[in-house]
Order: C-alpha cells, then sequence, then structure tokens
C-alpha cells in the first residue's frame, strides 16, 4: 500500500540526544519508529507485536509502528534519524526528506539495526 512518508522532528524521538546521551538500544527504541494514523493501523492489519517495511524506488528499513491521531490518513511520520534518512531521495540535485512515495507492509522480520546501516553507508 502507498503512502506519504515525511521526517520531523519530535522531542521524544531526537538523534543527537539519544546518541550522546543514550545506548544503541535506545536508539532503536526511540528512532527505529513511525508513525500512523488508527485508520491505517486497522487498514494494514496490524497488531503491536508486528513492524512495519517502509520502502522507496531505492532501499527499505524495517522499523517499530505506533498509532497517532494526529498523522493524517496514508501518511507515515518518522523522527528525523539513521532511519529516516536512508529513505531519502536525491532528485534533480536536491534532497527530498518531505512528502516521499513508499510502500509498506507488515511483517514480522526484526526491526533493521543501527550497525547493519552504518555497515551499508560505509559501503
Amino acid at each position: 500500500m502507498d503512502f506519504i512518508l515525511n521526517s520531523m522532528r519530535k522531542i521524544d524521538n531526537d538523534q543527537a540526544k539519544e546518541y550522546a546521551f543514550g545506548t544503541e538500544q535506545s536508539l532503536v527504541e526511540h528512532l527505529a519508529i513511525c508513525f500512523i494514523n488508527p485508520k491505517d493501523f486497522e487498514k494494514l492489519n496490524l497488531v503491536p507485536s508486528l513492524h512495519l517495511k517502509i520502502s522507496n524506488e531505492e532501499r527499505s528499513i524495517i522499523v517499530k509502528v505506533e498509532k497517532d491521531e494526529n498523522v493524517h490518513e496514508s501518511t507515515i511520520v518518522m523522527p528525523v534519524s539513521i532511519w529516516s534518512n536512508r529513505l531519502s531521495l536525491v532528485k534533480n540535485n536536491e534532497l527530498l526528506y518531505k512528502n516521499i512515495v513508499v510502500n509498506v507492509e507488515a511483517t514480522r522480520d526484526p526491526v533493521t539495526k543501527f550497525k547493519e546501516i552504518m555497515e551499508e553507508l560505509r559501503g
């Protein structure tokens, strides 16, 4: 199912704070997450034990998912982080981190690990 992905800064989901004062586990707990409207949660047949695989034309990640009534339907909101940055795109020499069309699906696969993303970036 297609959604629109937007990344944003959230007080409780701050990458700089987690990286400076947290642990690798707290990075995952607070940043490897997305928020969707409760109606979309139901449409996707999600339950708390499932994760969400989010893919664009170049990459995919797996994150935890939470309901948030403040998120518009057919929209995903992610905190600015290494996870959301993996879905950013460059088009016409511009970095896109808002209004990115993504495909989502429920999965039991584990959340994409921080070290896995770092290894991929290092090439």
